[in-house]
């Protein structure tokens, strides 16, 4: 059956969210607001020294980019990027932000003990990230329940 509905673009934990995907790359290229950094910070509870290293920005340069309000067009990239695999990751939690942030955080045996969140700060590796939570989805891993992988010790 066909349906009316268009592809979202954008993360709506960014506040950038849009079916014209040339208005998402305009906000890309133009910078996100700060605002931006902050939301998806409070909605996962990652620690602001965390999120700021899967970005790649230094302590100094992040509270440059506060007072300046905007991130530059780089940074605008990889905190999207992020927040789509944040956003994601909740989305299979069944909406538990707590969750998906402690999957994000725990070393996981397919990333070769490494964290989701160390993955994320390049392309390849966020889309290594994306992949093993569309083989969880899809019971990849022994049809457990979501949160049993969650909460395993390693």
């Amino acid at each position: 059956m066909l349906t009316d509905e268009r592809p979202r673009y954008g993360c709506h934990l960014l506040g950038v969210d849009a079916v014209d995907l040339d208005a998402v790359i305009t906000a890309l290229e133009a910078g996100l607001p700060y605002r931006a950094f902050e939301s998806l910070w409070n909605a996962v509870g990652i620690s602001q020294k965390k999120l700021a290293e899967a970005v790649r920005i230094n302590p100094r340069i992040l509270a440059r980019r506060k007072q300046e309000e905007r991130f530059h067009a780089d940074e605008s990239e990889r905190l999207f990027r992020i927040a789509m695999v944040v956003e994601r990751a909740i989305e299979l939690m069944q909406g538990n932000a707590g969750t998906a942030a402690a999957w994000l955080m725990k070393p996981a045996h397919a990333l070769k003990g490494k964290r989701p969140l160390d993955y994320v700060d390049t392309e390849l590796g966020a889309q290594a990230v994306m992949r093993l939570m569309e083989r969880f989805e899809h019971g990849a891993f022994g049809g457990e329940p979501v949160d049993a992988w969650v909460h395993r010790d390693p």
